[in-house]
């Protein structure tokens, strides 16, 4: 008994203790189940428990970081809210100098559900203010700060179907509507006086709104809203809306993609998006004039040093980020992020058609791809440093003025210079010159030896590119940046893929040496090609042309041999009885067998004649846009009249058949785009405590006291991961800079 009470008292102290420390153990560890979703606010990163109808709170400025304890210190705090929370937004403000800042609420609906859960930011108070009822399913909420002192907050909600107080705007038949609610501040909030919803953009029939956002907004101006739509048709499309319930659509446009086409701007076509967002204003460093002078267009700024720079100054919304809508787009070039550019006044003067943006070098933009899977959230942050390891091995922190950070469905997350409408390329030298794409050509024979007389047999072109290498294997002409990573294998007289080391029917005696094979298989042989006879302890010096192919009509083709020839039927006599057969290409119909990378059947591309063309990309497609990118156009490219070539790079062998080459003799072709993006994983090996991270989804990115970190939801593992951006290693699984809140 005496036992039993000094347990209890020790636990008791133990509590006691804990109740006064303010790091608590279990701060960190919350308990979170469904983790869907993440906010940032006020250095507070909102979550989402939907199993438990809840939110928790990750306090960044808490040493150690943890989440906000609730009354009880033993638990940490839970902010009811309505049932299955799965999707939170906030509202987002912007001061005088376009910055981000925090507005007074965030908000939190599920999926399929009809309720809106407002949260009051402000670490103070941190509990749901009231529960908005709105009748409908809703599909996409935005919302932003009061723009004045006294302002309310402005909460935007898609609706799938219209409520009442929307049919004399819309009519009482159709599609849904996007919905304005006002929002007074937390203090003495009374639910009883919220003003109506009131209707301010009426859908067509049979859309749904995926994803909007508010562009920043002012005293002085009519909101302005961009929503992303999707019709039951399989159609999307991107549109501004001006939220004065005039229903007026502004559409987003991009050159509509095409294989071996230059994009003409008047050719336009709708963007199909799922998920949209915009940025804050941010200033892009620019080098001095000669003189000492800025460039035009640039303003001079003073560091803390005293030094001053020359600072090229980008507003607040004057591009939206899109990830693009793979579930109705047609082309393969919708497997990504696109911005689109709202003109150099987007708030006063928005442009009236806004379009694909440009990138730094003036070019048409790229599709921002990830490395594999589908982009499964964004986000755009600026005053944030990155580790770059670039080609001389030494690593640089580098600070980024808007960094775009994409999750993707296969576990791995992309760093990209939003500020540059481009990828990371961390194949340069550390004076920040990228390294010029190349090719690499090399004759080996059948072994994979090198053959000790190398010789010219490859030309690799792109129309309209100077001449980039000029070694003794190959010539090749290409536009720096634009060369996409692969290795080729132009192998001569080389295997048919599905033809090696068949078995023969030896009962066969009429003609002889006949062989049987499927017609699919057969389907790349040609008359002339070459039969090749084997048992257990190799193949047979005889070379078997092949005469014709006869199909049997039950699924196989008949190979005919050729034994007119004397010489060649002496030379098969002794092999009537090899059990095994392969096929190869002839000397003289496609010779070349070519193959990317290893020489098997899923590697297999097609056969080639002398000096017959393979084109490698099929789509106009350009991985990397590096400064001074540009092909040779006569005047220079402009950001009006400039768009890139299409890319089809192609390969041509040029030695004659026969000529120096003995079968089996390959060139193996390796591409060097120089290009490395900032691409990163998380160690999921057992050993790591992190097995269960490989579903990133939402992420939030911000400094916190100098340093730079990211928080990725992670509904694979009912946690946050906190990701050291400033420490990480690129292209690897990473461990040692993370952390997980659970």
């Amino acid at each position: 008994m005496k036992r039993g009470f000094l347990a209890a008292l020790l636990l008791s102290g133990a509590s006691l203790a804990l109740a006064c420390s303010d790091t608590t153990s279990t701060a960190g560890a919350a308990g979170l189940s469904g983790t869907y979703d993440v906010v940032l606010s006020n250095q507070l990163v909102f979550v989402t428990s939907q199993d438990r109808d809840e939110l928790r709170v990750l306090d960044l400025t808490r040493t150690p970081r943890e989440f906000i304890p609730a009354p009880n210190p033993l638990e940490p705090l839970a902010i009811p809210v309505i049932a299955r929370p799965d999707s939170l937004t906030r509202d987002v403000g912007y001061n005088d100098k376009g910055e981000d800042v925090s507005g007074p609420y965030i908000y939190a609906r599920s999926s399929g559900g009809r309720g809106i859960s407002v949260v009051a930011a402000d670490r103070a108070r941190l509990n749901e203010v009231t529960r908005l009822a709105t009748g409908q399913l809703i599909t996409a909420f935005a919302a932003h700060a009061p723009v004045a002192e006294g302002a309310p907050s402005v909460l935007y909600y898609a609706l799938q179907t219209r409520p009442e107080a929307a049919e004399q705007l819309c009519g009482p038949f159709g599609g849904g509507v996007v919905m304005r609610q006002d929002l007074p501040g937390p203090e003495g909030f009374d639910a009883a006086t919220l003003p109506p919803a009131l209707p301010v953009f009426c859908l067509k029939p049979a859309d749904t709104v995926m994803s909007m956002l508010t562009l920043p907004a002012r005293a002085d101006r009519v909101d302005s809203l961009v929503v992303a739509i999707r019709n039951v048709s399989g159609t999307s499309r991107l549109v501004r809306v001006v939220a004065d319930g005039a229903s007026v659509e502004i559409p987003y446009k991009r050159p509509r993609p095409a294989p071996y086409a230059v994009p003409n701007y008047a050719d336009l076509v709708d963007i199909p998006a799922r998920l949209v967002a915009t940025h804050p204003s941010y200033g892009v460093p620019k080098p001095k004039l000669g003189d000492g002078s800025c460039p035009p267009g640039t303003d001079v700024k003073t560091q803390e040093d005293e030094t001053t720079i020359c600072v090229e100054s980008w507003p607040a919304g004057r591009f939206v980020f899109v990830v693009l809508d793979e579930l109705t787009c047609n082309s393969s070039d919708c497997e990504g992020v696109i911005a689109l550019d709202n003109g150099p006044k987007p708030v006063e003067e928005p442009s009236p058609t806004p379009v694909l943006a440009r990138d730094i070098t003036g070019a048409a933009m790229l599709t921002l791809r990830p490395s594999a899977g589908l982009p499964t959230g964004l986000t755009l942050r600026t005053g944030l440093e990155v580790r770059e390891l670039l080609a001389d091995s030494v690593a640089y922190l580098t600070a980024i003025p808007l960094l775009g950070i994409m999750p993707s469905s296969d576990g791995r997350i992309t760093l990209f210079r939003a500020d540059e409408r481009r990828p990371f390329n961390l194949d340069r030298n550390s004076n920040n010159t990228p390294l010029n794409s190349s090719v690499v050509a090399e004759l080996r024979d059948n072994n994979e030896l090198a053959r000790t007389d190398q010789f010219q047999g490859i030309t690799v072109v792109q129309p309209g590119c100077p001449q980039a290498t000029d070694s003794t294997n190959v010539t090749a002409f290409l536009c720096n940046g634009s060369v996409p990573n692969g290795t080729y294998r132009f192998v001569f007289q080389g295997v048919l893929p599905g033809l090696v080391g068949l078995s023969r029917d030896l009962t066969q005696e009429d003609p002889p040496l006949l062989v049987e094979t499927t017609l699919a298989t057969a389907r790349g042989v040609s008359a002339g090609d070459s039969i090749i006879l084997a048992n257990n302890a190799g193949a047979c010096a005889a070379v078997i042309p092949i005469l014709r192919l006869e199909d049997q009509g039950n699924g196989l083709t008949r190979l005919f041999p050729d034994l007119s020839d004397p010489a060649v039927a002496a030379a098969a006599e002794p092999c009537a009885s090899y059990p095994l057969f392969t096929v190869r290409a002839g000397p003289n119909v496609k010779p070349f067998v070519l193959y990317a990378g290893a020489e098997t059947s899923d590697t297999y591309l097609q056969r080639l004649n002398v000096n017959e063309t393979y084109t490698v990309s099929t789509f106009l497609d350009y991985y990397y846009h590096p400064d001074g990118f540009d092909l040779g156009l006569e005047p220079p490219k402009s950001p009006t009249t400039y768009v890139p070539a299409p890319l089809s790079l192609t390969m041509t062998p040029t030695i004659g058949a026969g000529s120096r080459l003995a079968a089996g003799d390959r060139y193996v072709v390796t591409l060097l785009p120089r290009f490395r993006r900032y691409v990163f994983g998380v160690d999921t090996s057992q050993s790591s405590g992190l097995a269960v991270y490989t579903l990133p989804a939402s992420v939030v990115a911000t400094d916190v006291a100098g340093a730079s970190l990211a928080y990725v939801a992670y509904p694979s593992a009912d946690g946050v991961l906190q990701v050291a951006l400033e420490s990480i290693t690129d292209n690897l699984d990473n461990l040692t800079y993370l952390r997980a809140f659970q």
